[in-house]
């Protein structure tokens, strides 16, 4: 009767460690920092209005005749670019859509030109944005940590083989804007480099805000010469472009 019940302390033991391990699992399976829903990480509504500074980095090779080898001309810029969602379209697949117009200046006030017009489709499971005619799902949701997608579901770079899919990388990493602080996201569209291209797309989104830092690079490597795939190839052609928020005004 005694060996009966100097069993049930141990049981009971073995139960309440089962229970602290099964609700750390749980607990660990819907921590904030690996699963969001995301779709404050693209806030979409009629005045939204996000101004970037954009610079830009273009190489472009010739042969000098001087110097009887081929040189590589550098070419910086920068310009500045406001976004306004300026309309609502109406439904789309049952979804809001609404109308972008892009603005382009020399200077962060002005005077703006119109540049482009895209528009932005807001669902509860992504964020589609079409740019210069090409639809790309921008933010998949839920957003977790480590999550792909096919950005180029809608349009001809459409992946079947999930090679080229996007990708969310630093969930909620904490990122300066102004004097706040903010959660962040970084989708990671497509990133790849070797000793014949070098192609770099991400962008960085923060929480309340959208975009903050985008990141567009696109590069062709030399071939010539006696070592074309050395450690620091030469670039013959292409162009690097940064976009970085300057200013975001929501609408109330």
């Amino acid at each position: 009767m005694s060996a009966i019940f100097s069993k049930i302390p141990v049981l009971a033991m073995i139960l309440a460690l089962a229970g602290i391990i099964l609700h750390y699992c749980s607990s660990k399976e819907v921590a904030p920092s690996t699963i969001e829903s995301g779709l404050d990480y693209y806030p979409v509504s009629v005045g939204n209005t996000w101004v970037y500074q954009v610079d830009t980095i273009q190489y472009s090779s010739r042969f000098s005749p001087s110097l009887n080898t081929t040189v590589v001309d550098t070419f910086r810029g920068k310009y500045f670019l406001k976004e306004v969602i300026s309309d609502s379209i109406g439904l789309q697949e049952g979804n809001p859509f609404f109308r972008i117009e892009l603005y382009r200046s020399p200077d962060s006030t002005g005077p703006w030109t119109i540049d482009s017009v895209w528009s932005i489709q807001r669902g509860k499971d992504k964020i589609l944005k079409t740019e210069n005619n090409r639809p790309i799902i921008k933010l998949k949701f839920p957003l977790t940590e480590g999550s792909r997608w096919d950005g180029n579901q809608y349009n001809t770079l459409q992946d079947s083989l999930a090679i080229t899919w996007f990708s969310a990388k630093n969930l909620n990493k904490a990122i300066a804007f102004g004097s706040n602080s903010y959660p962040s996201v970084e989708i990671i569209q497509k990133s790849d480099s070797n000793c014949l291209t070098k192609s770099d797309f991400r962008e960085t989104y923060l929480k309340g805000i959208g975009p903050a830092f985008v990141q567009k690079t696109s590069i062709i490597y030399s071939q010539e010469g006696p070592d074309p795939c050395g450690r620091i190839p030469l670039i013959e052609s292409g162009k690097e472009r940064t976009f970085k928020l300057l200013n975001f005004e929501k609408n109330p």
